[in-house]
């Protein structure tokens, strides 16, 4: 049987790219945040190349923890919206290509009506 709807599959994949590249690179970003977060307890010059004032202490520990915990938990929770996105695509082709397998066989197996 032919497929049909190759644009949907298409837009299907590239919502599960997206939603890997959201999760990859969310958590690059959240182990970003928590390296400034460490390193920058002993270099406030890094805070300043960054145009934000310097932050001591246990403040930019916690600032780097508390980044890398908000960033890992949104980019799981993006992840898995993006995906599901092209799951459900996938998953209306399917019901499609499974209706249209069940109208032929009922038309094949039913004599025709008069």
């Amino acid at each position: 049987m032919e497929k049909r709807y190759g644009v949907l599959r298409f837009v299907a994949a590239l919502w599960k790219i997206l939603a890997w590249l959201i999760l990859v690179l969310g958590f690059l970003g959240a182990l970003a945040t928590l390296i400034l977060g460490i390193v920058g307890v002993g270099s406030p010059g890094l805070w300043r190349g960054l145009g934000m004032d310097p932050l001591y202490g246990r403040g930019a520990v916690a600032f780097g923890v508390v980044g890398f915990l908000v960033g890992t938990v949104s980019s799981v929770i993006y992840f898995m919206l993006f995906y599901a996105v092209g799951q459900l695509l996938l998953l209306f082709i399917d019901v499609e290509e499974n209706t249209r397998l069940l109208r032929i066989w009922v038309e094949n197996q039913l004599p025709p009506m008069e």
